[in-house]
Parts: C-alpha cells; sequence; structure tokens
C-alpha cells in the first residue's frame, strides 16, 4: 500500500501507534452530539457497528438548551436536558455504546484512519468527524487570576447552582438562551457593546418578560477582578464613556464559536475534500454547518452520513 498525502515523510509517532492498536472497526465516529448520534444509531440499523467517541457527555449543545421548539415530534418543546435522555435511550435500545476517551489526534495511512485517544488507538476504514464546535475564548480582557474557576463559556456545568448573580457577555441566541436556563433560579444580567441584540425575536421577548432577567446594552467590559469574594466587571458606556460596576458570583461568555477541528492534522484538513469524494472521511453537524446549529440539522446530517456510508461501503449487498 502507498503512503496517503496527509502523511508526508515519517512520522515517529505511527510506528507507535500500529503496536497500540486494540479495535478494528469499519467506521469510527468522533463526537456523541447529536449528529453523531444519529450517525450511529442509523449505521446500526444497516449492521454495521461503530465506535462512537465521546470526551465530554452525551448531547453536545443541547445540554446548555433551555427550550428546543424547532426539533419536529414535539409541540410544546422540549427542555434539551430532556432531549438528551431520549437520544441515550434510544442509543441504548439501539445497541450502541459511547466510549468516553477523550481523542487527541486522527491521522490516516496505509488506507486506514489512526484515531488516537487518552487511552487506547481505534482504526478505521471511515472516519466521521461530529466534534461540533468549541466557545470562541476571550483573549484580550485583562481577567484576575483567583476568579477563573467563575468564568464559563458554557452553562451546563452551573446549572444546579441558585439564588446567584449571573453575568452574561453576548448578544446571540446563546446569550438569551443561556439567560432563559439560568434566570429560572438565579437573577441574570445581559452585557451587550452593541445596541441591537442579534438573537431571534422570540428569545429577546421573552427575556424582556422575565423579571430576573435584565439587559444593559452598548457597554464595553474592560476588565474582571475580584472584589470582595463576587466578581466585578469594569465597563465602559460606549456612547457617554461613563464608568459601570457590576458584581455577579459568576460570568458566562456567549461570544460565538468556532469549529472544533483540533485533532486533524494540517494535511488531513487540506484533504479533506479529497477524502470526502473517496467517501471515507465525513463532517456532520455544527464542526461543518457554520452559523445552522440547529439539532434538526445535526440529526439529518447524521443520518444522511450513515446511509451514505452504506451505500459507498457494498454492506448493502449483504
Amino acid at each position: 500500500m502507498s503512503d496517503s498525502p496527509a502523511f508526508s515523510g515519517q512520522d515517529p509517532t505511527y510506528d507507535t501507534w500500529r503496536h497500540a492498536i486494540v479495535d478494528v472497526k469499519d467506521v469510527v465516529i468522533i463526537g456523541a452530539g447529536p449528529s453523531g448520534i444519529a450517525t450511529a444509531i442509523q449505521l446500526k440499523r444497516y449492521n454495521i457497528e461503530p465506535v462512537l467517541l465521546e470526551q465530554e457527555g452525551i448531547g453536545g449543545l443541547l445540554r446548555n438548551a433551555n427550550l428546543v421548539e424547532n426539533y419536529p415530534g414535539f409541540p410544546e418543546g422540549i427542555r434539551g436536558l430532556d432531549l438528551v435522555e431520549l437520544f441515550k435511550k434510544q442509543l441504548e435500545n439501539a445497541g450502541v455504546r459511547v466510549t468516553f476517551e477523550r481523542v487527541l489526534k486522527i491521522e490516516y495511512r496505509d488506507e486506514v484512519f489512526f484515531t488516537k485517544t487518552n487511552r487506547e488507538v481505534f482504526t478505521s476504514s471511515i472516519a466521521v468527524i461530529a466534534t461540533g464546535t468549541k466557545p470562541r475564548k476571550i483573549s484580550d480582557l485583562p481577567i484576575s487570576d483567583d476568579i477563573k474557576d467563575r468564568l464559563f463559556y458554557e452553562i451546563y456545568p452551573i446549572l444546579g447552582i441558585k439564588n446567584k448573580k449571573i453575568a452574561i457577555i453576548g448578544t446571540g441566541d446563546a446569550a438569551f438562551d443561556y439567560a432563559l436556563n439560568l434566570s429560572q433560579k438565579n437573577e441574570v444580567i445581559i452585557l451587550s457593546r452593541n445596541e441591537r441584540t442579534n438573537c431571534i425575536p422570540v428569545l429577546r421577548e421573552r427575556c424582556m418578560k422575565c423579571e430576573n432577567i435584565s439587559y444593559l446594552c452598548n457597554v464595553s467590559v474592560k476588565e474582571i477582578n475580584n472584589e470582595c469574594l463576587k466578581v466585578l466587571l469594569t465597563c465602559t458606556h460606549n456612547d457617554r464613556q461613563e464608568k459601570i460596576q457590576i458584581g455577579s458570583d459568576y460570568v458566562i461568555f456567549a461570544i460565538g464559536r468556532v469549529p472544533r477541528l483540533d485533532i486533524l492534522g494540517q494535511e488531513l484538513k487540506k484533504s479533506y475534500e479529497r477524502f470526502r469524494k473517496a467517501n471515507k472521511l465525513y463532517m456532520v453537524g455544527d464542526v461543518k454547518n457554520g452559523i445552522y446549529r440547529q439539532t434538526a440539522i445535526c440529526v439529518g446530517d447524521g443520518l444522511k452520513a450513515a446511509m451514505e456510508i452504506f451505500r459507498n461501503t457494498g454492506k448493502n449487498s449483504i
């Protein structure tokens, strides 16, 4: 077999990985959010046994969602965590086992994908990247080191808190949905550097009607410090240049997301289209859909990928 261009020259880790192989499958799926789950369930229906890898928790961004209202089958909407529980049950009923390991790297050589986790190495002829997105991190804001354990980019780690004040920095759907979720047991303030919101109207209307949510627009956060066991946000009003200080217990940054592609080597990223056309490498869900991050879209992506895999592997002739 000839080396794939995704491996240029000798890779010293490759021989090490070959000796660490513990499992060989037709398909490895990286990520157990809605798209990865849908891919795995549909593959099982085709009698194709996938490895489904997840580093955190099943459900992906659904764990943050207050209410999912555009997923068919739930006329009254459904809470994100409740939908995750249904997905877990469906995985169990389908016989799909989720392997909780952190993927460090995925490479391709000799017509095989090598997926290295923090525990072992899996090989497969096909790989499905369902890694979703990661939060865009704040980089130019002075923040005291002693309060960094109270700053978050996702809300699922603190969904159980109550009687706290939480500042959310952001102006999109995520910021307002996070506010609705956390406001049920806490006081929330949304801080926006713009006058206009970027969320869908229904989210803004619900937040404006909620007594536990306040909204402060046209302000820029200049620094975040520790003040008497509170998180102190020092802000400036963009028009009046007036200094404003806001105390809170936690701060949530909802300032955008980017595709989670760290596990792909640069050469594999560059070669994606060629691998895709060869029906070997698939990207499904939020990792490839830009701003169109919706559960229904992710599920459709996963189903389509599984159907294409089935058609292209020759398994449909069994």
